[in-house]
């Protein structure tokens, strides 16, 4: 078996994709952990991010994101099973990585019923529709890609249910509980708010924008010079709008219904002359066209977007990024012409220590940052000297790392 040692594609799917349909069942024990039994779905789950975890540090090693290397030892072309990890065989390390965080997985449940941290009805109602969009909402992309109708039917193949799914769901959310009850702001051991802010200014930073692309009036991608000039200049009538005082929620809202609405009295006016509409005139028919056309206007807390410093790629045009990374004069509207995303933005670099929403929204992955491992390393002390019986012939044949992750 031959693998790219490569990340899963998103949390939820995380350790799936690349796991065989090998008939696993969730109806059973796999092992007893500080007298709490674990499924064996529960047990498949965390041996799938444990492989995640294996693979990266695989590319670590190996620079599966060098591109330039022509090494044939690269990660793409080794197997995986042949490889060692701090001192272990990969296998070895996922079973130890495993073995750890279903050990969490019990600490976690028995930390939070000693210090009365509970989910409320509001975070079960929250878990049970994710559980049941999973289960119950059929998705054409994996029915297109993998053969089946929806997420649950995926993870069913492999051998994790719905229950255990939701239990997973619910422990995971005492998780962030007992973690936001350590370092939260009135938290046992809270971050200063002083320490918080610095680590938000070195590694984050924020800017409202309004993209116009480089279309005609159909919406359709033009490079016509006079066209884009006249985008460039309504670019620059909203930065004077934000200028004289107005807010830009308002201005986006007013941008977007604009870009809209030209469009809808383009078509409109084709429609017509193609067709006229008896007892309508053309401005009549382009009027109800135009007045038809509705945009939602975001919430004040939505305005400004978070970027991360020292992140691999971006989303937007680098120099922008750049400008905005770095920028130490806030709240001043610019445009910014964008050649490489073929649009010009309207950009307000905002000072991210600042805002209060934003922050508060981001507060519990951003204290993750600092105190993250600190977390982790207080959940394996804890979680340490558990006693352990498990079934050796699930643990080591059945649902060993070389029988769940062999090639497909």
């Amino acid at each position: 078996m031959k693998y790219g040692f490569k990340k899963m594609i998103s949390v939820i799917l995380a350790g799936v994709l690349a796991v065989s349909l090998c008939g696993c069942t969730d109806n059973g024990y796999i092992m007893t952990v500080d007298g709490m039994d674990i499924r064996n779905g529960v047990y498949i789950y965390y041996q799938q991010d444990a492989y995640a975890v294996a693979c990266d540090k695989l590319n670590e090693i190996y620079g599966e994101n060098d591109s330039s290397s022509s090494d044939s030892s690269s990660s793409s072309s080794l197997d995986f099973f042949a490889q060692t990890i701090e001192n272990k065989s990969s296998s070895e390390w996922v079973k130890d990585e495993t073995l750890r965080l279903v050990r969490q997985f019990v600490a976690i449940q028995r930390i939070c019923e000693e210090k009365n941290i509970t989910l409320t009805n509001e975070d079960k109602n929250e878990i049970s529709d994710v559980i049941k969009e999973m289960w119950d909402t059929d998705n054409y992309i994996y029915q297109i890609y993998y053969g089946i109708n929806n997420l649950g039917e995926y993870y069913e193949n492999k051998g994790i249910s719905r229950e255990t799914m939701k239990m997973l769901y619910e422990v995971n959310s005492l998780k962030s509980k007992l973690f936001m009850s350590f370092y939260g702001k009135d938290g046992e051991k809270a971050v200063a708010e002083s320490e918080f802010l610095e680590h938000v200014k070195n590694n984050y930073a924020s800017a409202q924008l309004i993209q116009i692309p480089y279309n005609d009036e159909y919406g359709n991608a033009t490079t016509d010079a006079e066209r884009i000039d006249t985008l460039k200049a309504r670019a620059q009538s909203y930065v004077d709008m934000l200028r004289e005082g107005k807010s830009f929620v308002d201005v986006k809202y007013e941008a977007e219904l604009a870009a809209k609405q030209e469009i809808a009295k383009a078509k409109a006016a084709d429609e017509y002359n193609k067709d006229p509409v008896e007892g309508k005139t053309l401005e009549e028919y382009v009027k109800e066209a135009t007045d038809s056309v509705s945009v939602d206007k975001i919430n004040a807390e939505d305005a400004d977007s978070i970027f991360k410093k020292g992140a691999e790629s971006y989303d937007i045009d680098e120099n922008l990024m750049e400008y905005i990374l770095t920028a130490d004069l806030f709240d001043i509207p610019v445009t910014f012409a964008s050649e490489e995303d073929h649009c010009v933005y309207v950009v307000v670099a905002t000072d991210i220590t600042k805002n209060t929403n934003l922050l508060d929204k981001n507060r519990e992955s951003i204290l993750t940052e600092i105190k993250g491992d600190e977390f982790e390393g207080y959940l394996d002390i804890y979680s340490q000297n558990y006693s352990i019986e498990k079934n050796s012939y699930l643990v080591d044949t059945k649902y060993s790392p070389e029988k769940l992750f062999k090639s497909e």
